[in-house]
């Protein structure tokens, strides 16, 4: 059985190489996971919550492994010691090894049963077809600086973060010398421990080497969730395939399209990392809901809450939605206050209240408005005309307030194609409505967290349209949760009835990919509506169909299964024609890029970074004239340029501003984008220091602001030759020029 699992590491290994990292280096880093986040985590949970299944084990262990990993990297790392992660990683083993309590959970398998055969072929197999479609769909399109690519400017924001968890606890803002990062960082702080432990560059661990250990991990819990919550083992497998190797939306046409990745995104790291914490939730709040939790189960509750609040803003709201379903059905239930409900409610809330101080970053200038998110929904402005900025206007979008009925039936179009698209995720509310399944406080607290994301989408509008990570982060937990509920109410369901209504969703969705008219620039409601909806009308016709021709019982419960199963079926053809696409789209060369694009570098740009980056001393800093993309600095410019922190990770007296908590909450009717600096000195000292030097500024920027470096772009704006008087020429490359001061 070693050898099926050697597969896992062999496999990411070569395809990481094959698109252009170190072999050592992936090596490296998938060990430091395994040792250091993994094995840790699957003991925590044997000893505190486990032993029911080696699959929930590793599951659930694997997402407690990161709090487990963030706690000893935040202690190591604020006394100066970041190596001393390793030795505390062995000191748990080593406790684990000498007390007799603890050592039974140090075996392969701890104290659970061993696994069949089977368990073992198939969980392989899922995370090797996790790890190839994430290469294949996401990664590769995402080569390594120094390579001249164009990559989305929110990655270099992230990467300036690890850049500075390397070294601080807590972080500032890497992009404002002396400001505070109020920010959501748990995410950019588990790969900055795994990049000092495991000695790989943070720029390898973000886009590529962190991304393949996430999605093992989301395999891992959403096989673990699945089983956890319908209590059964062969529900697993389906789970974790369909939360990390298929968790793309439902698309029956090839345009428009819709989100393929589910939670994952290089770009959005914490978007990733909320899905898998939320999945791992579903550990200790199963257990404590059935009232099967020792004091261990909310041991472990404390610390996944905890990990919750300093990943996404979005998760301890949405938990905090479950509970009160939860709660409120235990309540009716049992006839009397659900006590253990009201504790984890308190708990979570108290959490959320703590974190919003420090870690709940990104959601200044958000407002409540109906609709809002239905903005960037396909043909929105080219049929209502709307050019308006998110988080402006009144309670409801402007379509909507404009009273006009058309605009009315669009919005409501537009609203039904967002929701038939992650029909398969809704359906995790079934477990809330049909017997026996609704009688489970646990399906409530499932389908609560469902309805929150969902739903909160549509009510909040945040200036950077990020009410969709309330979306995100329910995805995968959707469709386990529905996975579940079918399987537990699959006992009344006849297995041919239920290939057979299988088969009819996947050929009906494959008939409409390959054969439904794609209409190009849509300026009409009516046109917009046969589009979106009608292709979705027509399976909901075949569907009810098939259903009511193979479905005998003609019960709420078989017809839910049925219901489950076509609609997920449904979701797989448009799923394996992408992955398809990934995969041949490797054996080719890399389109070249456009270079005519706002987030294009150079690799001389890229280059200077990275030589920055060798030769800086710890909490140096550097002023620069980087602070928009494209790079020509000019008031009004999108200020969102972060690659000089992230690349470099030196300190900038000022860098992009666009993400700033003071820019975000300023009152101006903007884009947070084009918005002035808050801080007008630092650009004009910057500025003045690198196209019109004196001897004063630069002093002053010395000795009273503590500037180390001056990192000039000529691609964005002139730069004085006398800086070559007065500083210390460094480095110089066709693109770049980089002083020491004096």
């Amino acid at each position: 059985m070693v050898g099926y699992w050697l597969l896992v590491p062999i496999t990411g290994v070569l395809l990481l190489a094959w698109i252009g990292d170190s072999g050592g280096e992936s090596i490296r880093f998938f060990i430091t996971w395994l040792l250091a986040v993994l094995l840790p985590g699957t003991l925590l949970w044997r000893a505190l919550a486990g032993g029911r299944s080696v699959s929930q084990d590793l599951g659930f262990g694997a997402v407690l492994g990161l709090a487990w990993q963030l706690a000893t990297w935040a202690i190591c790392t604020a006394i100066g010691l970041p190596l001393l992660q390793w030795a505390a990683a062995a000191l748990l083993v080593l406790t684990f090894a000498v007390v007799p309590a603890l050592r039974p959970h140090l075996g392969l398998r701890g104290m659970a049963p061993a696994p069949p055969r089977w368990w073992h072929g198939l969980l392989v197999a899922s995370l090797l077809l996790a790890v190839l479609r994430t290469v294949a769909s996401l990664l590769r399109a995402l080569p390594l600086p120094p390579e001249a690519a164009v990559r989305n400017q929110d990655i270099w924001y992230q990467l300036g973060l690890v850049q500075v968890l390397t070294e601080h606890v807590p972080p500032p803002d890497p992009s404002a010398l002396g400001e505070p990062l109020i920010y959501h960082w748990f995410a950019t702080a588990s790969m900055a421990s795994g990049s000092v432990m495991s000695d790989v560059d943070p720029p390898q661990v973000l886009l590529h080497q962190w991304p393949i250990t996430m999605v093992l991990t989301l395999v891992l819990v959403g096989w673990a969730a699945g089983e956890a919550l319908s209590e059964r083992r062969w529900v697993g497998p389906i789970a974790g395939a369909l939360a990390g190797v298929l968790p793309g939306a439902l698309q029956l046409a090839v345009s428009p399209t819709v989100n393929m990745a589910g939670a994952q995104s290089v770009q959005s790291p914490t978007g990733t990392m909320a899905a898998v914490v939320l999945l791992g939730l579903v550990g200790p709040t199963v257990l404590i809901l059935r009232r099967e939790a020792g004091r261990g189960a909310w041991v472990a509750m404390v610390m996944l809450l905890g990990l919750a609040g300093g990943t996404k803003p979005t998760l301890l709201p949405i938990m905090l939605v479950g509970c009160l379903f939860a709660g409120a059905f235990t309540w009716l239930a049992e006839r009397r206050p659900p006590w253990r409900l009201v504790f984890l409610t308190g708990l979570s809330a108290l959490l959320l209240l703590a974190s919003s101080f420090t870690l709940i970053g990104s959601a200044q200038g958000s407002r409540i408005q109906f609709f809002a998110a239905l903005r960037v929904q396909p043909y929105y402005q080219s049929v209502t005309g709307d050019m308006s900025l998110p988080a402006t206007g009144g309670w409801f979008i402007q379509s909507v307030a404009s009273g006009d009925p058309r605009m009315i039936l669009f919005i409501a179009t537009l609203a039904t194609w967002y929701l038939v698209t992650e029909v398969p995720r809704l359906l995790a509310l079934l477990g809330m409505s049909i017997k026996p399944v609704r009688r489970d406080p646990a399906y409530w607290w499932s389908g609560g967290c469902v309805a929150a994301g969902v739903g909160i989408t549509l009510v909040f509008s945040h200036t950077g349209y990020s009410e969709y990570y309330f979306l995100t982060a329910v995805l995968a937990l959707g469709i386990v949760a529905a996975v579940a509920v079918g399987a537990d109410l699959a006992r009344r369901a006849d297995l041919l009835s239920l290939v057979i209504t299988a088969w009819a969703g996947a050929l009906t969705a494959s008939a409409l990919f390959l054969y439904w008219p794609v209409k190009p620039g849509i300026h009409t409601v009516a046109r917009s509506l046969t589009t979106l909806v009608v292709p979705f009308a027509i399976l909901a016709v075949v569907g009810a169909v098939v259903i009511l021709l193979v479905n005998r019982a003609r019960d709420a419960a078989a017809i839910a299964v049925q219901v489950i199963v076509l609609t997920i079926a449904a979701s797989l053809p448009a799923q394996l024609v992408n992955l398809g696409a990934g995969i041949q789209a490797m054996v080719e060369p890399r389109p070249a890029p456009n270079e005519t694009s706002r987030t294009y570098l150079t690799q001389d740009e890229q280059d200077a970074m990275l030589w920055l980056r060798k030769h800086k001393e710890k909490d140096d800093v550097a002023i620069t004239n980087v602070f928009c993309l494209p790079v020509r600095y000019r008031p009004g410019c999108a200020e969102d340029a972060y690659w000089v922190s992230g690349l470099s990770g030196v300190q900038l007296y000022l860098g992009g501003w666009a993400y700033a908590p003071a820019n975000l909450a300023a009152d101006y009717q903007t884009s947070f984008l084009t918005r002035p600096p808050p801080w007008p000195d630092r650009l004009k000292d910057s500025l003045d220091a690198i196209e019109r030097p004196t001897p004063r500024l630069l002093t002053k920027l010395r000795n009273e602001v503590g500037v180390d470096w001056i990192v000039a772009d000529l691609r964005a704006g002139s730069v004085s030759l006398a800086l070559d008087k007065l500083a210390v020429p460094a480095f110089s490359n066709r693109d770049m020029r980089i002083y020491r001061l004096k």
